[in-house]
């Protein structure tokens, strides 16, 4: 083979050979074209000496409002307290009358009269010692009565009265109401037989709160009519906590 073509064909071989290696090695050189565009970006500054200003920190997106208490009821007005309450222990002696009947049940005209005594506890709602001044007491009652000599008598008594306050500790009241008792009448010589019965009657009141203590009186009008009426007289000292 002659010497020239040999020489043509050994560069041939060296161009081809080399070629690829030097695309890969100018790839290699070339500058990033998002160096200068992106200032965070350290491998855009790779050999140049200058380093990378930090990212800029994101705007506070908290508000500078500031937050008020979440309200769950919005009725902002003043209320009226349910009165002051207390708690009283009394005892004292009532007078009651009630018709003498005969065989036939029938009213002669004629009156058994008799004392007795009775013991309870009272419960008060007083709306006139508030600020409010609210002239009103709700009061009410659960006792024990002995009367007419043979009766046993289990009550509950209400009643609403109408204050009239003289100072911080001295007051007076008067009022009506209603009260529910169960009488139990035993044997006796005026009394042949044995009953249990429920009698609702009237009640009208007044009494003195000298506090702690306190004066009640109440007449207890049971039953009304013609030789038939049924009446009672009670008197109460007592001491409220």
């Amino acid at each position: 083979m002659p010497t020239a073509l040999r020489r043509i064909l050994l560069c041939v071989l060296v161009i081809t050979y080399t070629a690829p290696c030097l695309a890969e090695t100018g790839d290699y050189l070339e500058e990033d074209p998002y160096a200068d565009n992106n200032p965070g970006n350290n491998t855009g500054n790779r050999g140049s000496g200058v380093k990378a200003s930090a990212p800029a920190e994101p705007a506070s997106t908290s508000s500078r409002t500031k937050q008020q208490p979440r309200k769950y009821f919005n009725d902002d007005s003043k209320r009226v307290d349910a009165g002051v309450f207390h708690v009283g222990f009394a005892l004292g002696g009532n007078f009651y009358i009630e018709p003498r009947v005969d065989n036939n049940q029938t009213p002669t005209g004629d009156f058994y009269k008799d004392f007795g005594f009775q013991a309870g506890a009272y419960f008060d709602h007083d709306y006139s010692e508030l600020d409010e001044n609210i002239p009103l007491m709700l009061r009410g009652m659960i006792g024990y009565k002995y009367m007419l000599s043979s009766v046993h008598a289990f009550s509950f008594d209400g009643m609403v009265r109408r204050m009239f306050r003289f100072s911080e500790h001295a007051s007076f009241g008067i009022g009506m109401g209603a009260s529910a008792a169960v009488w139990f009448r035993v044997q006796t010589a005026t009394s042949p037989t044995e009953e249990i019965i429920l009698l609702p009657s009237l009640l009208l009141g007044a009494g003195f709160e000298f506090n702690p203590f306190m004066v009640d009186f109440k007449w207890a009008i049971n039953r009304v009519g013609a030789d038939n009426v049924i009446m009672g007289f009670e008197l109460y000292f007592g001491f409220r906590l």
